[in-house]
């Protein structure tokens, strides 16, 4: 049976041999007070060394770049590992507890992704959650554009769309924070899929008729709110609750099942 080498862990207060990578989250400090605080008490566990690359005669820090500039501010000594393999910590650390969406598009974001540019400028535009943002551009709930704006393949589909659904959500959830759901937002974008769908019609109809701001339980409900508020005094009304689910319907056709 082969024998596995171990890493050696070594020691230095020599901060100037590290530098980091440019494919690691940002330092931010202020996230990471207990870490500041247990190193105050423990100092620079040995046994939790930062993992580096040699690279150009620098070590690039490619786990623990916060330990190192907590540890250099403290003036505490650095335990580090050299891994032979250059790693993408993108890639290896894929669990939302260990990185947030926000870290995964502005990982891809500064390595020259240009939707995730776009879509980070999206989503600071409009004041929007990353996921919603990111979501809204891919034609979908914050949840179902997850899996491909980690993995680095997300693009954006309708940019157009996106952006009368951001607006147009914004400005519905000013006027009451009980439309902050993902089923008001799957049936804004079903309306907003709608030709003809006026957003600022809806918009006014809502603000005459704050009381009808509700929470709701399924998408065709809040629909049918909206339609009540988007035909609101008018004696033209539009069957919107009917064209948007039809909308979706088409632009989402059903596959039937091939005969035997």
């Amino acid at each position: 049976m082969a024998r596995l080498k171990s890493r050696a862990i070594t020691g230095t207060t020599n901060y100037l041999l590290f530098s980091n990578s440019k494919h690691n989250r940002g330092i931010d400090i202020s996230k990471h007070r207990k870490l500041w605080v247990s190193m105050e008490k423990y100092g620079f566990l040995r046994c939790f060394p930062i993992v580096c690359v040699r690279k150009n005669g620098k070590l690039i820090v490619k786990d623990g770049q916060h330990r190192l500039q907590i540890a250099q501010d403290l003036g505490l000594p650095v335990f580090y590992v050299v891994e032979e393999t250059d790693f993408d910590i993108a890639e290896i650390n894929n669990t939302p507890k260990t990185w947030g969406l926000y870290d995964y598009a502005k990982n891809y974001a500064d390595n020259g992704r240009k939707a995730y540019r776009e879509g980070l400028k999206f989503a600071a535009h409009h004041r929007l959650p990353i996921g919603v943002a990111f979501g809204m551009l891919y034609g979908t709930t914050s949840k179902n554009v997850t899996p491909c704006l980690r993995s680095g393949t997300f693009r954006i589909k309708d940019r157009a769309w996106a952006d009368i659904v951001a607006s147009t959500y914004t400005a519905m959830i000013r006027l009451s924070k009980q439309l902050k759901t993902v089923r008001f937002l799957e049936a804004l974008m079903a309306a907003c899929r709608v030709k003809g769908f006026v957003p600022s019609r809806l918009i006014r109809g809502a603000q005459r008729c704050l009381d009808r701001l509700g929470s709701y339980s399924t998408r065709d409900a809040y629909l049918e709110m909206m339609e009540g508020l988007y035909n609101f005094n008018r004696q033209k009304t539009v069957p919107l609750k009917f064209m948007a689910i039809r909308a979706m319907k088409l632009r989402n056709p059903v596959k039937k099942a091939k005969k035997k």
